[in-house]
Formats: structure tokens, sequence, C-alpha cells
């Protein structure tokens, strides 16, 4: 995933840039500009909290409910809530930005599907509402078994007895900086407007911001490649 995303950043979208600006007129420079930062944004949000958000779900769901306590069973089901949201988020991030820096407007209609505005109207109860449900479907695809999922559920509310499995897979669990991503995430879902709402008005103040993320999530990316032999 990570050598695709490679390609993807440094080889397809430089050349498929290039190729849009020989078949047609160049966007305007503040639709390019636009599009540029709006991209940053999706494309650091997805390295920076979906990816990890989701391997800290998979690790948690997959090591069966045998391995659960009540703190994993809570850290992998936010987990798997918030980076399904921001999944949601950062592909209408992706496409609205491609589609400015290729000189077409995505229309509003389609980020609002992307980004579940359409079914939650910016309600945050619709909004957490909608986003539980998905997470349970998410994580019986998970765990592939009605009964893993119940116990996982369960174990939310109801602390498993403690056995060396479920030691070791806290262990797991609160190790490697989860803890911190898991906050960082829910910060940034209370706290942060949204994308469009947020990049509505320019200012270099915000394309600065976008680009640190940018920045972030391509060092990220460089430092969890593997060597090339």
């Amino acid at each position: 995933m990570l050598i695709s995303l490679h390609h993807l950043l440094f080889v397809l979208l430089p050349a498929a840039l290039a190729v849009r600006m020989l078949l047609k007129t160049r966007p305007s420079a503040l639709d390019m500009a636009h599009g540029i930062t709006r991209f940053c944004l999706g494309f650091g949000k997805w390295v920076l909290l979906v990816d990890p958000l989701w391997h800290l779900a998979a690790m948690v769901f997959r090591g069966g409910p045998e391995s659960l306590s009540g703190s994993v069973a809570w850290m992998g089901f936010l987990a798997q809530l918030l980076s399904l949201h921001f999944a949601f988020t950062s592909a209408g991030d992706l496409l609205a930005g491609l589609g400015e820096m290729f000189g077409f407007k995505v229309a509003d209609s389609v980020q609002e599907a992307l980004t579940l505005r359409r079914f939650t109207q910016g309600k945050w109860l619709r909004l957490i509402a909608l986003l539980l449900v998905a997470t349970v479907v998410a994580v019986l695809a998970q765990t592939a078994s009605f009964g893993d999922t119940w116990q996982h559920l369960q174990a939310m509310f109801v602390a498993p007895a403690k056995t060396t499995a479920t030691v070791f897979q806290q262990e797991r669990v609160w190790t490697d900086f989860n803890a911190l991503t898991l906050f960082g995430a829910f910060m940034c879902l209370i706290a942060l407007p949204h994308s469009r709402d947020f990049l509505r008005e320019p200012a270099p103040w915000k394309a600065v911001i976008c680009l640190v993320i940018f920045t972030l999530a391509v060092a990220m990316l460089w430092a969890h490649a593997a060597p090339m032999s």
C-alpha cells in the first residue's frame, strides 16, 4: 500500500497533471492553488489518521475476543469509527482537490455524499448515529463472525477476565503512539471545521497549514516504506 501511495504521489499525479495541461487550457491560478491545498489536506488526513487508525482497529478486532480487555475493546471501536469518518472526509478532499487541479469542479452534492453531509445535514447526532452503524458493520467485516462481533461489543461494557493474551494485547495497543493518534483524531473530529468551509476563504496561513500537514504525511510515508533491496 505504501509503494502504491508513493507511485500515486510522485509518479502518476505529476504525469497526469502534465498531460492535462498539454491537452486543455490550464486552470486559473486561484483554482489550482485551492485544489493543491485541498488535496494536501486530504492526503495528509489519510496518511496521518486513516491509515494508523485502521491499523489499530485491525490489530484489535483480528486478535480475537480472547485477547480483549475493556480498554482495548474501546480503543479498537473508537479507532474504527474515527478511521471511517476521516476516510470519508479525506476521499471528499482528494476528489475535490484533484478536480480543481485538473480544471473541473466536483459537484457539491458529490462532495456532501462523500463526506456524509448529504445524509446527516451537518447534524452531529445524525453523524454519530451513522458512524456507529457503519462501525458495527466494519467490525463485523473485520471479525467475519457475528459471535466475535457481539463479544467485542460486549467487552466494551463488561470487562473480560484478565489472561496472558489480554495483557499482551493491551501492551501492543497502548504502545507505538496509538493512544496519541486516537486522541489527536478525536480532537480533530470535534474541533476542526469541514475542509470545504475551512478553505472557502483563501488565506496564506491556511495554505501553510495544509502544506505542513502534507509534508508530515510524506515524511511518515518515507519513514514507514520498506527499504528496496
